[in-house]
């Protein structure tokens, strides 16, 4: 296509992490993980993971974006409201969930009611709506 180079173009690697289940904070279980979130294009977040022992140096991984928050719509603009956009400008767009049982991906996928959508509620309505400026 010529234009490989421009940002925008190319798979991004999004991370969220959900917050502690009620089981594991009953339990007094600590994340071992600290973030430094990153939801804006052009901005890579970090994801720093910690020995819980203390005898390894912490590992850093860089994403794309790297969310850890609850806020249903901040994650659809960052993933969702993105992809649909580039559908809109002539490319192919995949949004997949990758993760371990009882990680978040159906929550963050599907979500719950009203604000609470998750990110395919949020595109379909967003795809009804452009299909319908376009009549």
């Amino acid at each position: 296509m010529g234009d490989e180079g421009k940002p925008g173009d190319c798979v991004k690697v999004a991370l969220r992490l959900r917050p502690l289940s009620k089981k594991e904070l009953g339990n007094n279980e600590t994340s071992i993980i600290e973030l430094e979130e990153a939801t804006d294009p052009g901005v890579t977040g970090n994801v720093i993971i910690s020995d819980p022992d203390g005898k390894e140096k912490p590992a850093t991984f860089a994403f794309d974006i790297v969310y850890g928050g609850n806020d249903q719509k901040l994650l659809y603009e960052a993933i969702g409201l993105q992809a649909l956009k580039a559908m809109f400008g002539g490319y192919n767009g995949t949004i997949f969930a990758y993760g371990q049982t009882g990680s978040g991906k159906s929550w963050s996928m599907l979500g719950g009611d009203g604000e609470l959508r998750g990110i395919i509620p949020r595109v379909n309505e967003e795809l009804f709506v452009k299909i319908q400026e376009q009549i």
